[in-house]
């Protein structure tokens, strides 16, 4: 019999780094959420680099979340401004980041649920857009599940994204 529980998808993918952020998310912890949200984004774009590569790069974390992450309302962020938000997050706390401060990217504000889930007022301010983190989080979830798709459909894609997803932080329950 297989435990599924094992199974890195389920282990890693849905019970660990899902299940934090809809814990963070249902919480109100929309800091915390958004940054294992963008820890994520790292985790996936680490799956899908390319077999040559040992370490992610902004250009994966950029090119997973321009594909995958997807709001359904007609404002969007890049790949771009989400790994600035990133850096925001992660090194300081904070929305700034030194993407942000140079006009590399949007300052990207949270907000909690929204709809619509991006608002972006250019005539106001072009430099600033405002997500809800909820819809970030459900966005992020529906680029999961389409990327899996994608890459379990392609079988040289899928043994190295096996083997890349072993390397996730796993849960195994000790027995007495």
């Amino acid at each position: 019999m297989i435990d599924l529980a094992c199974d890195p998808v389920i282990n890693a993918i849905n019970n660990g780094i899902r299940r934090g952020i809809e814990v963070t998310v249902a919480n109100g912890c929309y800091g915390s959420a958004a940054i294992l949200i963008y820890s994520g984004i790292d985790s996936m774009a680490y799956v899908s680099m390319p077999s040559n590569q040992l370490d992610v790069k902004p250009k994966d974390f950029i090119a997973w979340a321009d594909r995958y992450i997807r709001f359904p309302c007609k404002e969007q962020v890049s790949g771009t401004d989400l790994y600035g938000a990133r850096c925001g997050m992660l090194h300081n706390y904070g929305v700034r980041s030194r993407m942000s401060r140079s006009g590399q990217c949007r300052l990207i504000g949270y907000m909690n649920k929204s709809i619509p889930e991006v608002r972006y007022n250019p005539a106001k301010d072009k430099s600033t857009a405002l997500v809800s983190v909820p819809a970030l989080a459900e966005a992020f979830f529906r680029g999961i599940d389409k990327f899996l798709v994608d890459v379990f459909s392609d079988k040289t894609r899928a043994s190295l994204a096996e083997r890349r997803m072993t390397n996730l932080v796993q849960r195994f329950p000790v027995r007495k």
